[in-house]
């Protein structure tokens, strides 16, 4: 059963790899691109010596992920499928993880069910496909999370379980509030209840302490506007503009209790829902476990504490860093505005919470189990067949730019001097070049000229006016008859009496000037 599992789960984050989703999302683009430079230029793209966080847009991205795809991309070449490839590996490498953590908690039976509900969760298929950097998360504080049950048996494993968790807040900026949370409830259980021997307690958090410096010192430095901190070839950097993290928490805010309180009504709407604004996260009519989960998790989260056939004192342990790594999920929603991304860490303890609420409705309902294990069953059909059709791959096509790379790569080949000129159209069409073209940060940072939101000055999503043969901006094209365009379905050239060849690639279309061979 085990084997049959994971089969199933590796064919879903597996099937039509390389074509679904289509194309690199901006943000995808933009963590390849700083991988590759840091192999190959010891630098991001912003010039910034091995940093603890990129600058990526302005407000920052997390710079783990980049770190971990470096040997990918040393070896495959920067390219969607290298940028791809390591968190499809995690998401296939969850699924043992899973069955791990469900069967120390309950049993094997359990273990068997948690690991089926992960392979077949929409959102774990569709988030594992795609290299947004913070959706490796998950994987990483799963591992660390196995590690902490481990620890009950061999108190050793809490030092692994603590670098797990202290690489969660390179991870994701959410870490900065859920780490923190859950170790405070997790360490202080496991002393209390004397799970873990005290030496290595010690010895773990002095080394998550350790390990963590560099963020908070990040954090540090970008909150009271300090500059930036080296040492040796590592850089605290200090953000242009005002980081994520601060403009997104509550605590920042003026109103923080009014902000508060509408972070904790868009968070349950999402979890009763299962569905945001964004197309890359979700599959329509299937949400993150088949939209009417949600009230079996809750039945789930009730009987972890009034369990069927469990004493009150057995199992403790295990419940209680379930519920705190719920506790300390729920905080994100609390100080952050959510979507299916910023909350991902809550989505395993409520798939774990499911299962529970399943298994407990099966002592008192007859075949509650078998019915419920085949319905889903044939709704991971329907969504597969729904993720790799043609209606989700219009969406895909549109928010995954598909089409833009291959375009760039014929335009780059075929213009020799002139200048090519990229559509406004599309958000940080700029990352594209750089992940064609990977100049060397020498080439291009000292005459970036950027183009910044007139009311927004300090806005995030700047972007340059011109590197090198390529502008961004079509308005300073209209006067060079030579000029090449990359615009987007429906887009026509600015210059109108040209006569123009054109070349379609997906979403994008190629203009070259006649003239030109």
């Amino acid at each position: 059963m085990f084997l049959f599992i994971l089969a199933m789960g590796v064919f879903a984050r597996t099937w039509n790899f390389d074509t679904t989703p289509p194309g690199l999302n901006p943000d995808e683009a933009s963590i390849g691109v700083e991988a590759y430079y840091l192999y190959k230029f010891g630098m991001d793209r912003n010039g910034v010596s091995h940093p603890v966080h990129l600058i990526s847009w302005g407000s920052g991205q997390n710079v783990l992920y980049a770190y971990l795809i470096i040997p990918f991309v040393a070896a495959k070449g920067l390219n969607p499928e290298s940028v791809r490839l390591p968190m499809m590996l995690s998401g296939i490498l969850s699924l043992p993880l899973m069955y791990y953590v469900g069967k120390r908690l309950f049993g094997e039976k359990y273990g068997l069910v948690s690991m089926f509900f992960l392979a077949i969760s929409p959102w774990h298929i569709v988030n594992t496909r795609w290299a947004v950097e913070s959706n490796i998360l998950p994987f990483i504080f799963l591992a660390g999370f196995s590690f902490f049950l481990a620890a009950e048996k061999k108190s050793i494993l809490f030092i692994p379980a603590s670098i797990f968790f202290a690489l969660c807040l390179y991870a994701y900026g959410t870490a900065y509030v859920a780490i923190p949370v859950f170790l405070l409830l997790a360490v202080s259980s496991a002393i209390y209840l004397k799970k873990v021997g005290i030496k290595y307690i010690i010895s773990g958090m002095l080394i998550f302490f350790l390990l963590s410096i560099p963020i908070a010192l990040f954090i540090l430095v970008n909150t009271y506007k300090l500059n930036d901190i080296y040492f040796g070839g590592i850089t605290i950097p200090r953000l242009p503009v005002e980081a994520r993290y601060e403009s997104l928490a509550a605590v920042f805010e003026k109103d923080p209790l009014d902000d508060i309180a509408s972070n904790l009504t868009v968070m349950l709407n999402l979890l009763w829902t299962q569905e945001d604004v964004f197309a890359w996260n979700f599959v329509e009519s299937f949400g993150y476990f088949y939209k009417v989960t949600f009230p079996l998790a809750l039945i789930g989260l009730f009987f972890l504490f009034i369990p069927f056939g469990i004493g009150r004192e057995e199992k403790l342990f295990e419940r209680w860093l379930l519920m705190a790594w719920m506790i300390s999920s729920v905080m994100i929603g609390v100080i952050h505005p959510v979507n299916l991304t910023r909350i991902n860490l809550i989505f395993i303890p409520i798939l774990l919470f499911t299962v529970n609420g399943l298994i407990s409705l099966d002592k008192v309902l007859k075949y509650a189990m078998p019915v419920t294990l085949v319905a889903l069953s044939f709704a991971f059909i329907f969504f597969n067949l729904a993720y790799h059709g043609e209606n989700y791959q219009k969406r895909a096509n549109e928010v995954f730019n598909a089409g833009i790379i291959p375009a760039v790569k014929y335009a780059s080949e075929n213009n020799g001097a002139a200048s090519i000129c990229i559509t406004e159209q599309t958000r940080f069409a700029y990352i594209y070049t750089l992940f064609v073209k990977k100049l060397h940060p020498s080439e291009y940072l000292n005459q970036i000229e950027w183009i910044l939101p007139p009311a927004h000055p300090l806005d995030p999503a700047r972007t340059p006016r011109v590197i090198g043969t390529y502008k961004f901006h079509i308005a300073d094209c209209i006067k060079e008859p030579d000029a090449i365009f990359i615009l987007k379905l429906g887009e026509v050239p600015p210059v109108s009496d040209i006569n123009y060849k054109v070349k379609r690639f997906t979403k994008y279309e190629v203009y070259f000037p006649k003239n030109k061979p």
